[in-house]
């Protein structure tokens, strides 16, 4: 591969991002580098739709006690997952962009990353589930992974598909098991520390917006929430 082409490469993963639009910003310590930041994204709302799977029982006990704004929806807001589960393929296009285009081996990088962003979930999923569908609904992705991932992908359909040194992508890695929660005992109202207390069920507004790293990402709300 020409020279240029191998620079354009690496700065899949070294560019500076632009400057993030108003909105739901990145937890600290989240990954900032183009390719890491999708990758980390992707991880973070996977894990999202995940929780959503087994918390919808208590959304829909959250939503009885406080009403929400479509009461005959079959599945809590459906919308709005609908709108998460097509971000997620969007996110994870960019990924897999990035690392065909990578003329060098990425994709071990992203698993790490993926799983970084899986992990911001970990402390609250030790909780009731109860504790875990509140801190669902106040949850929303960093306005910045969209954004970024429209950048990454528009970058690596430049250099276009290179050497298969990715394959497979990072977001084929399997998911860990999540860990096992605490028994649904009558749970306080009391937040758990650095989760933000629920006062009304998620509107039918959109969502604001893959081995493991021992250590979560400190954020807020939940967990990078």
């Amino acid at each position: 591969m020409p020279a240029p082409a191998l620079l354009f490469a690496l700065s899949l993963m070294a560019s500076d991002p632009a400057p993030a639009p108003e909105g739901e910003p990145l937890p600290p310590g989240a990954p900032t580098q183009d390719y890491p930041l999708a990758a980390w994204c992707y991880g973070a709302l996977s894990e999202y739709l995940d929780v959503y799977d087994r918390v919808k029982p208590d959304l829909r006990a959250i939503d009885k006690m406080f009403g929400t704004s479509e009461p005959h929806e079959k599945e809590p807001y459906a919308d709005d997952m609908a709108a998460a589960r097509v971000e997620l393929k969007v996110i994870g296009h960019a990924v897999q962009a990035a690392e065909q285009a990578s003329p060098v081996a990425i994709a071990p990088q992203g698993v790490d990353e993926i799983n970084r962003g899986r992990n911001i979930w970990r402390p609250v999923e030790l909780k009731t589930r109860r504790e875990l569908a509140r801190a669902w609904l106040t949850w929303g992705l960093p306005d910045r992974c969209a954004t970024n991932a429209k950048e990454l992908a528009a970058k690596s359909s430049l250099l276009g598909k290179a050497l298969s040194y990715n394959n497979p992508s990072a977001t084929d890695a399997p998911a860990p098991a999540p860990p096992p929660m605490a028994p649904d005992t009558p749970a306080s109202d009391a937040p758990a520390p650095g989760t933000p207390a629920v006062d009304a069920p998620k509107t039918d507004a959109p969502p604001t917006a893959a081995p493991t790293s021992d250590a979560p990402v400190s954020t807020s709300p939940p967990p990078g929430v």
